[in-house]
C-alpha cells in the first residue's frame, strides 16, 4: 500500500535544481576571443537562414569576493551579444562584448573584477573611491555608462541593443561581423528630445516595444517639467529610418514639492506619479500602457543616502521609485488614428501590481480591448529574483500570474481573468507567433523555471483556461533553457506550424546547446553544440537575411572555427611587456577538440574538425599537423605555459534548501581594429578634468596594481568645508558638464537654470534630512580618522536668486 502511495507522489516531486546555476554567472566569460565557431549540428531546417541573436549577461567576478569587488545582479553583468549563425542545415556561434563603460574599465583590469572594484551605482553593491577615480576620466563618446543587454529593436534594417535604465541606451551593431558598435541616437523630430531648450527631462523609457506591419516602432517614456513640477506620460513612434516623433503626451498634474515626509516618502496624491514601466503593449488602433504600482518618487530626485558611513562600499539596489500596496494598476489607451487617448483618466484595478512582459493584445468586436500580460504582487523579480545571490540557492519561485485584462474605454472600468489553471506558475519570457500579434491568438510559449536545471518550456492555449490542451517540451535533465523564439514554417498554416529556437547550457559539460523544437507537437527536432560554455541572459531574437537585407546562404566557409585576430588579442597594459613566445592553448570540448593560438610575433593556426581528431599546432612560423584517430589528447611541440582559459567555471557552492514563498490570494480563479587603445589616448591626450566635488590639495598620482602610477587623476585628502555656495556651484557645474553628453536634449545653460531652481525647492526638504543624520561628535571623529571618505559637513539651504 505504501509503495502505491509513493508512486503517486513521484510525480509531484520538482526534480529542477539550482546547484549548478553558478555555471551561468561565469567570473570572466572570455568566448569573445573566438571570431567564430564552428558548431556540430543534426536536423536544423533549412528553412533557418539567419541570426539567433541572444543578450548575455557574462562577467560579473569573483562569487566569492567582498561586496563592491564583484557584480551579484543580472542588469549589471558585463553585457555581451551571442550570435548563432544558421544556414543550410548548418550553425556558427560568435559574440562580443558591448564597448559600456563598465567594460572598458574592467578590461583595463584585465578583466579582473576585483581589481577594478565596482565604480558605477547599479543594483550590485558599488566602490565611491573607485567610482570618485574614474569621473575624472575623459569621457569616450561610444562608451555608454550602462550595457544595452536587455533586448534587441530592429530599425528599419538595422539591429540595436538596448536597455532602459535609467535611460535609453542602444547601441548599433553589425549582425553579420558583430563588430562597428556605436550609440545609436534617434533623429529627433519633436520638441521633447530634440528641443535643448525644452524643460522637459526624460526620466525613464521602456524597452519592449510594440511594431507594426510597416516598420513603424511605438515606445513610451516617463518625463518631467522641471519649471512646472509636473510629471508626463510620452508616446513616440520610430520609423524605419530612426526618426522618432511624439505624438502623444499625458499629463499626470502637478505634484506637490510640500508632501515630501522625513523618510523621502511622497506623502501627496499617488495618482500625480507616474509608473514604473517595463513593457507596453499595441493592438491595430491602439497602444495601451500598463502603469505599474511602482512609483516614481520625486522626493528621492537626489543621490541616496550612504548606506555605511565608515565605508567606501555602498550597497546598491533600487533608488528613486517605491511600491504602494495600496496603489491599483493603471492603464492609459492611446488612439493611434486621432492620436489622442481615449480617456482623461487612466483605468484603474486593484490590487497593486508590477507588470515584466505582454503576451498579446486585440480588439473584440464590441470595441473593448484585450491586453495579455505577466503580473506579479510585487517587483521581487528585480529587486530579489535576478541577483545571482539568489538564484544559485532558490528555484525561480511561483509569483507570476498569467492575466487577461479586459479595458473597457466607453464603461471605464477594467476586467481581468487568469489564463492558467492556477493563481500562479513559476514561469516568464512568454513569446507567441509574431505574425499573430495585435490579432486573436491561441497560443503562448515561456519558460517555467527561469534558469533552473531541468526545467521546461511551457505551451500555454489561452483559449481554454483548464489547461486540457497545454504542453511542455523537456530535455536532458542537465539543461537549462532559456526563452525561446517562434519561426514560423514558410508554408504554415495554422498559429503553431513553426519551429522555437532554444539556446540551453548543458551543466554537465558547461558548453552552450542550440535546440530546434516543433511548435506544434514540442518534440525536439534538431540541436547544434556549441564548443564553450554561454553565460545567462534576458531576451533573444531571431532575424532572418531577409528581413535585413542580406544575401541569403554562406558568405565564406562556413566549417573554419577561428579565434579573433589583432582585435582580440591578449590585453596588453601600457607598461607590460609583451612575451616574445606564442602561447598555445588546447580545450576540450567533449564532443570534439578545438587548439586555440594567441596572436604574437610569431604566426599562429587554429584547425577545428569534428571528432574523432588530433590537432598539433606549433610556435615556429606557420605549421600545422592535423592528423586523424581515436583520441583524446593533443600534443604541442615543447609544451608552453597556457595563461588564459576559454571559460571560467566556479566550484559548486553550498546552497539551502529551496522554500517556496506565500503567494497572497487575488481574485479567484476563473473558468577587429588595430587602433591605439583608448586608455592610451586618454593619457597621451591633453584634456581637461572634471571638477572634483571636494578641494583638491593632494595631486599624488593614483597607482595601480603593479606599482606605476597613471596620470591625470587626482586623489582627495580629508578637508573641511570652507564655503557651502562653492560646493553647491561645484556639484551643479559638474553634473552639467557631462548631462548633455548622455541627453543631447539638455544643455549646458538649460541644466545649470534647471538646477538652480531645483535647489530652491528641494533645499528645505534636504536641510531637515540633513540635520536628521547629524552624527555624534564621536561619531565624527570616528569618520575623519577613515582613509578615502571626504570630512566634508553638507547643510543643505536655498540658493537665492
Amino acid at each position: 500500500m505504501n509503495l502505491y502511495i509513493l508512486l503517486a507522489i513521484l510525480p509531484l516531486v520538482s526534480t529542477q535544481s539550482f546547484s549548478k546555476s553558478h555555471l551561468g554567472f561565469p567570473e570572466a566569460w572570455d568566448g569573445d576571443k573566438y571570431k567564430e565557431l564552428y558548431c556540430p549540428s543534426k536536423n536544423i531546417p533549412k528553412f533557418l537562414d539567419g541570426y539567433f541573436l541572444c543578450q548575455l549577461s557574462a562577467s560579473y567576478g569573483d562569487i566569492n569576493a567582498e561586496p563592491g569587488h564583484r557584480l551579484n545582479h543580472m542588469i549589471d553583468a558585463i553585457g555581451a551579444v551571442g550570435s548563432f549563425h544558421i544556414s543550410k542545415g548548418e550553425v556558427i556561434f560568435s559574440s562580443q562584448y558591448y564597448p559600456s563603460l563598465p567594460y572598458k574599465i574592467w578590461e583595463f583590469y584585465d578583466r579582473n573584477m576585483s581589481l577594478a572594484s565596482v565604480p558605477w551605482a547599479g543594483w550590485s553593491d558599488y566602490n565611491l573611491t573607485a567610482m570618485t577615480r574614474w569621473e575624472q576620466v575623459p569621457g569616450n563618446p561610444n562608451s555608454a555608462r550602462f550595457h544595452p543587454n536587455l533586448d534587441f529593436w530592429k530599425v528599419g534594417k538595422r539591429i540595436v541593443a538596448g536597455t532602459e535604465a535609467p535611460h535609453w541606451v542602444g547601441y548599433e551593431f553589425d549582425v553579420k561581423s558583430l563588430s562597428n558598435f556605436h550609440l545609436f541616437n534617434f533623429t529627433e523630430d519633436n520638441n521633447v528630445f530634440g528641443n535643448k531648450k525644452s524643460p522637459m527631462i526624460p526620466i525613464s523609457m521602456a524597452i519592449h516595444e510594440r511594431n507594426d506591419p510597416d516598420g513603424t516602432i511605438w515606445g513610451s517614456f516617463s518625463a518631467m517639467n522641471f519649471e512646472e513640477q509636473r510629471f508626463y506620460q510620452g508616446i513616440f513612434t520610430l520609423d524605419v529610418n530612426g526618426v522618432r516623433k511624439v505624438v502623444g503626451m499625458y499629463d499626470y498634474g502637478v505634484w506637490d514639492s510640500n508632501s515630501c515626509g522625513s523618510n523621502d516618502e511622497y506623502i501627496g496624491d499617488k495618482t500625480l506619479l507616474p509608473g514604473y514601466i517595463h513593457s507596453i503593449t499595441s493592438t491595430e488602433n491602439y497602444v495601451i500602457i500598463p502603469i505599474t504600482s511602482l512609483l516614481i518618487n520625486p522626493c528621492k530626485f537626489k543621490e541616496p543616502p550612504m548606506t555605511n558611513i565608515r565605508s567606501a562600499i555602498q550597497k546598491g539596489g533600487l533608488w528613486g521609485m517605491d511600491f504602494h500596496d495600496m496603489v491599483p494598476i493603471r492603464f492609459l489607451i492611446f488612439n493611434k488614428k486621432t492620436k489622442q487617448f481615449s480617456t482623461q483618466k487612466p483605468l484603474e484595478v486593484f490590487p497593486s501590481m508590477f507588470v515584466t512582459h505582454q503576451l498579446n493584445a486585440f480588439e473584440k468586436p464590441d470595441g473593448n480591448i484585450v491586453a495579455d500580460m505577466v503580473v506579479y504582487d510585487s517587483p521581487d523579480p528585480y529587486m530579489k529574483y535576478f541577483y545571482t545571490d539568489f538564484l544559485t540557492k532558490n528555484l525561480y519561485p511561483a509569483t507570476a500570474r498569467i492575466l487577461r485584462f479586459t479595458l473597457d474605454a466607453s464603461q471605464h472600468r477594467v476586467m481581468y481573468n487568469y489564463l492558467t489553471p492556477q493563481e500562479t506558475v513559476a514561469g516568464d519570457f512568454p513569446q507567441i507567433n509574431k505574425q499573430y500579434e495585435q490579432k486573436p491568438y491561441q497560443w503562448v510559449y515561456m519558460v517555467e523555471h527561469p534558469f533552473a536545471s531541468d526545467n521546461k518550456i511551457m505551451k500555454i492555449n489561452i483559449d481554454d483556461t483548464t489547461g486540457a490542451r497545454n504542453k511542455e517540451f523537456k530535455t536532458d535533465a542537465s539543461f537549462i533553457l532559456h526563452e525561446p523564439w517562434f519561426v514560423p514554417n514558410p508554408s504554415s498554416r495554422s498559429e503553431d506550424d513553426g519551429v522555437l529556437l532554444i539556446r540551453a547550457l548543458d551543466t554537465n559539460e558547461n558548453k552552450g546547446v542550440l535546440l530546434v523544437v516543433s511548435a506544434d507537437t514540442m518534440q525536439e527536432i534538431g540541436r547544434a553544440y556549441v564548443p564553450i560554455s554561454i553565460p545567462f541572459g534576458f531576451h533573444n531574437r531571431y532575424f532572418s537575411k531577409s528581413d535585413l537585407g542580406l544575401a541569403p546562404g554562406v558568405q565564406g566557409n562556413l566549417f573554419s572555427s577561428q579565434p579573433r585576430n589583432a582585435e582580440m588579442k591578449k590585453f596588453q597594459r601600457p607598461y607590460a611587456s609583451t612575451p616574445k613566445f606564442a602561447n598555445t592553448q588546447t580545450t576540450t570540448l567533449g564532443r570534439y577538440n578545438i587548439i586555440t593560438t594567441r596572436s604574437t610575433p610569431a604566426s599562429s593556426t587554429t584547425t577545428v574538425q569534428n571528432v574523432p581528431i588530433t590537432t598539433t599546432t606549433t610556435s615556429t612560423p606557420s605549421t600545422t599537423t592535423t592528423t586523424e584517430a581515436k583520441i583524446e589528447t593533443v600534443t604541442t611541440q615543447k609544451p608552453l605555459p597556457t595563461t588564459t582559459t576559454p571559460t571560467t567555471t566556479r566550484k559548486p557552492i553550498a546552497v539551502p534548501t529551496q522554500q517556496n514563498p506565500k503567494v497572497p490570494r487575488w481574485w479567484p480563479l476563473m473558468s577587429s581594429t588595430t587602433s591605439q587603445p583608448w586608455w592610451m589616448k586618454a593619457q597621451m591626450t591633453q584634456t581637461s578634468t572634471l571638477p572634483s566635488l571636494f578641494k583638491q590639495t593632494n595631486q599624488n598620482p593614483l597607482q595601480n596594481k603593479q606599482g606605476n602610477s597613471i596620470e591625470g587623476v587626482n586623489t582627495i585628502d580629508n578637508v573641511e568645508s570652507t564655503s557651502l555656495e562653492l560646493i553647491y556651484d561645484q556639484t551643479l557645474s559638474t553634473l552639467c558638464s557631462w548631462l548633455p553628453k548622455v541627453i543631447t536634449s539638455i544643455s549646458n545653460d538649460i541644466c545649470l537654470q534647471q538646477g538652480k531652481k531645483a535647489v530652491k525647492w528641494m533645499g528645505p526638504i534636504a536641510s531637515s534630512y540633513s540635520s536628521s543624520l547629524q552624527p555624534t561628535q564621536q561619531t565624527k571623529e570616528k569618520i575623519n580618522n577613515l582613509p578615502g571618505i571626504p570630512a566634508v559637513k553638507p547643510k543643505m539651504h536655498p540658493v537665492q536668486n
